[in-house]
C-alpha cells in the first residue's frame, strides 16, 4: 500500500481518534491505529474495546489498497512534527511502514491489520437522527453532572432515552441532576434507553461540531453496544449494564417561590465565595431576602466572604447551603442573561427549569 496525504489533514484525523487508544492494555494491538484504504478514502480506527472511533476522509491522489496498524502515539507525534507538506506512506512486506515528507523520512514497525479488533457496523438503516448542534448541546448541559465514584458505576455515564420525536439525556451523581431534551427525526421503531459511559460522552463533547448543520445518527447494536455517526466520524461504545435511577421521581413539583438574578453576577459571586472554602468546609450560603440574594462563606481556617446581589424574591427569609461548584457548572452552560431558581426550603432541592432543560441541586447542611 502506498498513499499520499496532506499533513494537516492526516494530523487532524489522527487527533480525532487518539483518545480511543489504550497504551496500557496487555494487548499490544490496542496501542495501534488501524490505517486502511477503502475505495477512494483513507480510514483511521482506534479502540480500547470499550470505545471505538473511526474517521474517514477522501484522498485525491491515486490509491493503492491495503491496511496496516502503527503505534498511535508515536505515529501522531511524528506527523505533528512534520511540515505542512504531503506525506507519503508506503507499507512494506515485513509490516514496516516508511513515511516521507519534504526532506524527512522515517521507518515505523507495525502489526498486521488482521490482528486489529473488528469494528462493529450497523446491519439496519433504522436509527434516530439529531442535528450535531443539538446533540452537542445535550452533552454540554448534562455531562458535568455524571458521577466518577466507582461505588455507583451505573452513574458513571449518562442515560439516553428516545420517546417519539424527542431525545433526552440525563446525568446525576446523586447530589445533583441535569436533564436536557432535543427533537429528533429518523425511522427508529424501537425506543432507546441506554446508559452511555462517561468516556464516550466526553469524546462526543470533544468531537461534535456545534456549528455543523449535518445530523448525527444514533443506532443500537447487538451485544449491548451503540453506534453514533456524524460527519466523517463513527463511534462505537459499549453500554453500562444496570438500572439507572428513576430520575422522574426525584424531580419535585414546581416550588411556590423563586429567586431570579443576573447569571453573570451570581457566577462571579460564587467564584469569589468559593475562594474561602476548604476540603472540609465546602458549603456556601444563599441568604434569600426580599429583593436581594446574599452569597456568603465563613470559615474558621480561611476567613469569610460576603456579596449582596440584586434579586427578585418575594418569599420568606431563608438560608440554604450549597456546594458552589454545583452551581458554577450549570451557570456556565446556560445561555440566558437571567437565572431563575426554584427554592422550597433549606432541606429541599433547588431547581432550575427552562424549556427542554431541568437541573436540581440538593442542599448541604447549614453549620
Amino acid at each position: 500500500m502506498q498513499i499520499t496525504i496532506p499533513q494537516p489533514q492526516l494530523l487532524k484525523n489522527l487527533q480525532m481518534i487518539e483518545h480511543a487508544v489504550n497504551d496500557r492494555s496487555t494487548l499490544p494491538i490496542l496501542a495501534n491505529v488501524l490505517i486502511q484504504t477503502q475505495g477512494g478514502e483513507l480510514v483511521l480506527t482506534a479502540t480500547d474495546l470499550d470505545v471505538g472511533i473511526r474517521c474517514r476522509f477522501p484522498l485525491t491522489q491515486p490509491i493503492e489498497q491495503g491496511a496496516i496498524t502503527l503505534p498511535a502515539r508515536k505515529f501522531t507525534t511524528i506527523v505533528r512534527e512534520l511540515p505542512g507538506e504531503p506525506i507519503t506512506l508506503e507499507v512494506k512486506k515485513n509490516q514496516t511502514t516508511s513515511l516521507a515528507c519534504a526532506g524527512s523520512s522515517f521507518r515505523i514497525p507495525g502489526l498486521p491489520a488482521e490482528d486489529f479488533p473488528a469494528f462493529p457496523t450497523p446491519q439496519e438503516k433504522e436509527g434516530v437522527t439529531i442535528p450535531q448542534a443539538s446533540l452537542s448541546a445535550l452533552v454540554g448541559k448534562t455531562a458535568y453532572a455524571m458521577s466518577f465514584e466507582e461505588t455507583r458505576f451505573i452513574l458513571n455515564g449518562a442515560l439516553l432515552i428516545t420517546q417519539k420525536d424527542l431525545l433526552t439525556m440525563v446525568a446525576t451523581d446523586g447530589r445533583r441532576l441535569a436533564l436536557a431534551s432535543a427533537p429528533t427525526s429518523g425511522q427508529d421503531r424501537r425506543p432507546l434507553q441506554a446508559v452511555v459511559p462517561a468516556k464516550t460522552i466526553r469524546e462526543l463533547g470533544r468531537l461534535l461540531q456545534s456549528d455543523d448543520p449535518e445530523e448525527a445518527t444514533i443506532i443500537p447494536l447487538k451485544d449491548n453496544q451503540l453506534t453514533i455517526r456524524f460527519g466523517p466520524v463513527t463511534m462505537v461504545t459499549r453500554l453500562i449494564d444496570g438500572q439507572f435511577p428513576q430520575y422522574e421521581k426525584v424531580i419535585p413539583a414546581p416550588a411556590k417561590h423563586t429567586v431570579s438574578c443576573s447569571r453573570e453576577a451570581l457566577t462571579s459571586a460564587l467564584r469569589r465565595a468559593s475562594l474561602m472554602t476548604t476540603a472540609t468546609s465546602q458549603a456556601v450560603v444563599f441568604d434569600l431576602e426580599p429583593e436581594r440574594l446574599i452569597v456568603s462563606k465563613e470559615s474558621a481556617e480561611v476567613g469569610s466572604a460576603r456579596e449582596e446581589l440584586p434579586a427578585v424574591y418575594k418569599g420568606e427569609r431563608t438560608a440554604i447551603a450549597f456546594n458552589p461548584d454545583y452551581w458554577l457548572d450549570v451557570l456556565k452552560v446556560l445561555e440566558t442573561d437571567e437565572v431563575s431558581i426554584e427554592v422550597a426550603g433549606p432541606e429541599r432541592p433547588a431547581v432550575i427549569r427552562q424549556p427542554n432543560f431541568t437541573y436540581l441541586v440538593l442542599p448541604m447542611k447549614l453549620s
